[in-house]
Protein backbone atom coordinates (compact mmCIF):
# COMPACT_ATOMS: atom_id res chain seq x y z
CA UNK A 1 0.00 0.00 0.00
CA UNK A 2 1.34 3.09 -0.89
CA UNK A 3 0.88 6.07 1.55
CA UNK A 4 0.63 9.56 0.64
CA UNK A 5 2.91 11.98 2.07
CA UNK A 6 1.56 14.52 4.76
CA UNK A 7 2.33 18.17 5.62
CA UNK A 8 1.48 19.87 8.57
CA UNK A 9 3.05 23.68 8.16
CA UNK A 10 2.08 26.70 10.58
CA UNK A 11 2.84 29.74 9.07
CA UNK A 12 3.72 33.36 11.20
CA UNK A 13 2.15 31.61 14.55
CA UNK A 14 1.99 33.06 17.73
CA UNK A 15 0.15 31.50 20.26
CA UNK A 16 -1.09 32.43 24.15
CA UNK A 17 -4.23 33.48 25.60
CA UNK A 18 -3.90 37.25 27.19
CA UNK A 19 -1.08 38.31 25.30
CA UNK A 20 1.35 35.72 23.49
CA UNK A 21 3.75 33.39 24.92
CA UNK A 22 5.74 32.28 21.71
CA UNK A 23 5.64 34.47 18.32
CA UNK A 24 6.42 33.32 14.68
CA UNK A 25 6.61 29.63 14.85
CA UNK A 26 7.40 28.91 11.09
CA UNK A 27 7.38 24.65 10.82
CA UNK A 28 6.82 22.69 8.16
CA UNK A 29 6.69 18.79 8.88
CA UNK A 30 6.30 15.87 6.76
CA UNK A 31 5.42 12.29 7.53
CA UNK A 32 7.15 10.07 8.72
CA UNK A 33 8.10 12.67 11.74
CA UNK A 34 8.45 12.56 15.22
CA UNK A 35 8.50 15.47 17.20
CA UNK A 36 9.81 16.26 20.88
CA UNK A 37 8.46 19.73 22.31
CA UNK A 38 10.65 20.38 25.64
CA UNK A 39 10.38 23.60 27.37
CA UNK A 40 10.28 24.76 30.98
CA UNK A 41 6.43 25.21 32.96
CA UNK A 42 4.81 27.87 31.48
CA UNK A 43 6.46 28.00 28.20
CA UNK A 44 3.30 27.39 26.07
CA UNK A 45 4.34 23.62 25.53
CA UNK A 46 0.19 22.76 25.63
CA UNK A 47 -0.91 25.89 24.68
CA UNK A 48 1.12 25.01 21.25
CA UNK A 49 -0.74 21.63 21.03
CA UNK A 50 -3.66 22.89 21.86
CA UNK A 51 -3.37 25.66 18.83
CA UNK A 52 -2.74 22.66 16.63
CA UNK A 53 -5.76 20.47 17.02
CA UNK A 54 -7.90 23.85 17.29
CA UNK A 55 -8.87 23.78 20.62
CA UNK A 56 -7.36 27.53 20.69
CA UNK A 57 -7.35 30.12 18.15
CA UNK A 58 -3.99 31.28 17.65
CA UNK A 59 -3.33 35.04 18.26
CA UNK A 60 -2.34 35.26 14.69
CA UNK A 61 -0.95 33.17 12.06
CA UNK A 62 -2.54 30.15 9.93
CA UNK A 63 -1.96 26.77 10.56
CA UNK A 64 -2.59 24.44 7.23
CA UNK A 65 -2.78 20.33 7.01
CA UNK A 66 -1.94 19.21 3.25
CA UNK A 67 -2.56 22.90 1.87
CA UNK A 68 -6.04 23.44 3.61
CA UNK A 69 -6.27 26.24 6.09
CA UNK A 70 -7.51 24.59 9.48
CA UNK A 71 -6.88 27.29 11.55
CA UNK A 72 -8.93 26.92 14.71
CA UNK A 73 -11.43 24.78 13.40
CA UNK A 74 -11.99 21.28 15.33
CA UNK A 75 -13.69 20.44 12.46
CA UNK A 76 -11.24 20.02 10.16
CA UNK A 77 -8.27 19.10 12.50
CA UNK A 78 -10.34 16.37 13.55
CA UNK A 79 -10.03 14.89 9.98
CA UNK A 80 -6.47 15.03 10.24
CA UNK A 81 -5.56 14.73 14.12
CA UNK A 82 -5.95 12.68 16.87
CA UNK A 83 -5.07 13.57 20.52
CA UNK A 84 -3.92 12.00 23.91
CA UNK A 85 -4.21 14.28 26.72
CA UNK A 86 -2.37 14.40 30.06
CA UNK A 87 -3.13 11.51 31.55
CA UNK A 88 -2.89 13.67 34.96
CA UNK A 89 -5.88 15.77 33.81
CA UNK A 90 -7.91 13.03 32.58
CA UNK A 91 -9.97 10.79 34.51
CA UNK A 92 -10.71 6.89 33.76
CA UNK A 93 -13.68 5.19 34.90
CA UNK A 94 -14.07 7.24 38.32
CA UNK A 95 -17.09 9.16 37.12
CA UNK A 96 -19.11 5.92 36.36
CA UNK A 97 -17.98 2.56 35.32
CA UNK A 98 -16.97 1.47 32.09
CA UNK A 99 -14.85 -1.68 30.76
CA UNK A 100 -11.49 -1.40 28.88
CA UNK A 101 -13.53 -2.94 25.69
CA UNK A 102 -16.53 -0.51 26.43
CA UNK A 103 -14.41 2.62 26.58
CA UNK A 104 -12.69 2.12 23.01
CA UNK A 105 -15.53 0.62 21.51
CA UNK A 106 -17.77 4.03 22.49
CA UNK A 107 -15.41 5.71 20.48
CA UNK A 108 -14.98 3.57 17.66
CA UNK A 109 -19.31 3.81 17.17
CA UNK A 110 -18.80 7.33 16.80
CA UNK A 111 -16.43 7.43 14.46
CA UNK A 112 -17.22 4.71 12.12
CA UNK A 113 -21.16 6.20 12.37
CA UNK A 114 -19.39 9.09 9.97
CA UNK A 115 -18.43 6.54 7.87
CA UNK A 116 -21.05 4.09 7.90
CA UNK A 117 -18.98 1.35 8.91
CA UNK A 118 -20.34 -2.23 9.81
CA UNK A 119 -20.96 -3.36 13.41
CA UNK A 120 -18.77 -6.34 12.80
CA UNK A 121 -15.81 -3.99 11.47
CA UNK A 122 -16.27 -1.86 14.65
CA UNK A 123 -15.68 -4.68 16.56
CA UNK A 124 -12.54 -5.78 14.60
CA UNK A 125 -11.05 -2.59 14.78
CA UNK A 126 -11.60 -2.43 18.86
CA UNK A 127 -9.55 -5.67 18.77
CA UNK A 128 -6.81 -4.25 16.60
CA UNK A 129 -6.02 -1.39 18.77
CA UNK A 130 -6.30 -3.65 21.75
CA UNK A 131 -3.81 -5.77 20.46
CA UNK A 132 -1.54 -3.15 19.08
CA UNK A 133 -1.50 -1.03 22.89
CA UNK A 134 -0.47 -4.40 24.77
CA UNK A 135 -3.61 -4.56 27.45
CA UNK A 136 -4.11 -7.87 27.85
CA UNK A 137 -6.60 -9.91 27.02
CA UNK A 138 -8.13 -10.80 30.56
CA UNK A 139 -8.30 -6.74 31.16
CA UNK A 140 -10.31 -5.99 28.32
CA UNK A 141 -13.68 -6.70 29.84
CA UNK A 142 -12.74 -5.30 32.94
CA UNK A 143 -13.43 -1.85 34.72
CA UNK A 144 -10.87 0.99 33.17
CA UNK A 145 -10.37 1.85 37.29
CA UNK A 146 -8.49 -1.52 37.38
CA UNK A 147 -5.31 -0.33 35.20
CA UNK A 148 -2.37 0.79 36.01
CA UNK A 149 -0.91 4.29 35.39
CA UNK A 150 1.15 3.14 32.40
CA UNK A 151 -2.30 0.88 31.16
CA UNK A 152 -4.72 3.81 31.51
CA UNK A 153 -1.82 5.91 29.57
CA UNK A 154 -1.90 3.25 26.78
CA UNK A 155 -5.63 3.12 26.65
CA UNK A 156 -5.79 7.28 25.92
CA UNK A 157 -2.94 6.52 23.25
CA UNK A 158 -5.77 3.56 21.68
CA UNK A 159 -8.49 6.07 21.62
CA UNK A 160 -6.96 8.28 19.79
CA UNK A 161 -5.85 5.90 17.36
CA UNK A 162 -9.50 4.89 16.60
CA UNK A 163 -9.42 7.25 14.11
CA UNK A 164 -7.05 6.59 11.31
CA UNK A 165 -5.60 9.92 11.00
CA UNK A 166 -1.66 10.50 9.88
CA UNK A 167 -1.17 12.86 12.71
CA UNK A 168 -1.29 11.86 16.74
CA UNK A 169 -0.54 14.75 19.36
CA UNK A 170 0.13 13.97 22.75
CA UNK A 171 0.71 16.02 25.92
CA UNK A 172 3.28 14.53 28.26
CA UNK A 173 2.72 10.71 27.24
CA UNK A 174 5.70 9.35 29.43
CA UNK A 175 4.15 11.40 32.73
CA UNK A 176 3.07 9.81 35.92
CA UNK A 177 3.76 6.43 34.51
CA UNK A 178 6.13 3.26 35.59
CA UNK A 179 9.00 2.46 33.96
CA UNK A 180 7.48 -0.71 32.24
CA UNK A 181 4.72 1.33 31.09
CA UNK A 182 6.94 4.16 29.38
CA UNK A 183 9.08 1.38 27.80
CA UNK A 184 5.33 0.48 27.04
CA UNK A 185 4.58 4.15 25.20
CA UNK A 186 7.97 4.51 23.98
CA UNK A 187 7.47 1.30 21.81
CA UNK A 188 3.67 2.40 20.40
CA UNK A 189 5.21 5.80 19.48
CA UNK A 190 7.90 3.94 17.41
CA UNK A 191 5.46 1.82 15.78
CA UNK A 192 3.12 4.94 15.06
CA UNK A 193 6.20 6.76 13.53
CA UNK A 194 6.67 3.27 11.07
CA UNK A 195 3.06 3.67 10.17
CA UNK A 196 4.22 6.62 8.02
CA UNK A 197 2.56 9.22 10.70
CA UNK A 198 3.21 12.50 12.13
CA UNK A 199 3.51 11.99 15.79
CA UNK A 200 3.85 14.97 18.10
CA UNK A 201 5.19 14.94 21.98
CA UNK A 202 5.60 17.49 24.83
CA UNK A 203 8.14 16.25 27.19
CA UNK A 204 10.46 17.09 29.81
CA UNK A 205 13.08 14.66 29.40
CA UNK A 206 13.86 13.56 25.90
CA UNK A 207 16.13 10.34 26.18
CA UNK A 208 14.16 7.73 26.06
CA UNK A 209 12.62 8.26 22.79
CA UNK A 210 15.70 9.89 21.36
CA UNK A 211 16.72 7.54 19.22
CA UNK A 212 13.17 7.85 17.53
CA UNK A 213 13.43 11.82 17.27
CA UNK A 214 13.27 13.15 13.83
CA UNK A 215 12.98 16.66 15.47
CA UNK A 216 13.23 18.87 18.81
CA UNK A 217 11.56 21.77 19.62
CA UNK A 218 12.41 23.88 22.52
CA UNK A 219 10.23 26.32 23.90
CA UNK A 220 11.49 29.13 26.33
CA UNK A 221 10.56 32.48 26.98
CA UNK A 222 8.85 34.08 23.86
CA UNK A 223 11.04 31.85 21.43
CA UNK A 224 11.76 29.07 19.90
CA UNK A 225 14.20 26.93 18.38
CA UNK A 226 13.89 23.66 16.00
CA UNK A 227 16.08 21.45 14.51
CA UNK A 228 17.42 17.76 14.80
CA UNK A 229 18.19 16.90 17.76
CA UNK A 230 22.22 16.81 17.24
CA UNK A 231 21.54 20.51 15.93
CA UNK A 232 19.40 21.57 19.02
CA UNK A 233 20.52 19.25 22.24
CA UNK A 234 23.78 20.95 22.26
CA UNK A 235 25.16 23.60 24.99
CA UNK A 236 26.49 25.98 22.61
CA UNK A 237 22.95 26.21 20.96
CA UNK A 238 20.95 26.11 24.30
CA UNK A 239 23.49 28.68 26.16
CA UNK A 240 23.71 31.19 22.98
CA UNK A 241 19.47 30.92 23.35
CA UNK A 242 18.18 29.96 26.75
CA UNK A 243 21.23 31.73 28.91
CA UNK A 244 19.65 31.13 32.48
CA UNK A 245 17.81 27.89 31.11
CA UNK A 246 20.83 26.81 30.24
CA UNK A 247 21.12 24.68 33.34
CA UNK A 248 17.81 23.33 33.37
CA UNK A 249 18.87 21.64 29.93
CA UNK A 250 22.06 20.87 30.33
CA UNK A 251 21.16 17.39 32.16
CA UNK A 252 19.15 16.40 28.90
CA UNK A 253 22.30 17.31 26.79
CA UNK A 254 24.03 14.52 28.78
CA UNK A 255 21.68 12.52 28.43
CA UNK A 256 21.56 12.61 24.85
CA UNK A 257 24.98 12.66 24.29
CA UNK A 258 25.22 9.27 26.28
CA UNK A 259 22.39 7.58 23.52
CA UNK A 260 25.15 8.56 20.78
Amino acid sequence: MVVSMVLLRTEGLAIGYEGPLVENIDLEIVSPSFIQIMGPNGSGKTTFLRTLIGVLKPIKGRIYIDGEDVTGNTAKTGRYISYVPQIATYVLGEVFPITVWEFIEFEATAYAKTLNIARDSIRKRVKEILELIGIPRELWYKGVHRLSGGQRQRLLIARALVKDVPIVVMDEPLSAIDVEGKTVVADLIRVLRDREKIVITTCHDPSMLIEYTDYVMILSKGSYIYGKPEEVLKPSVLEKVYRECFTEYEKHIHLYDYHL
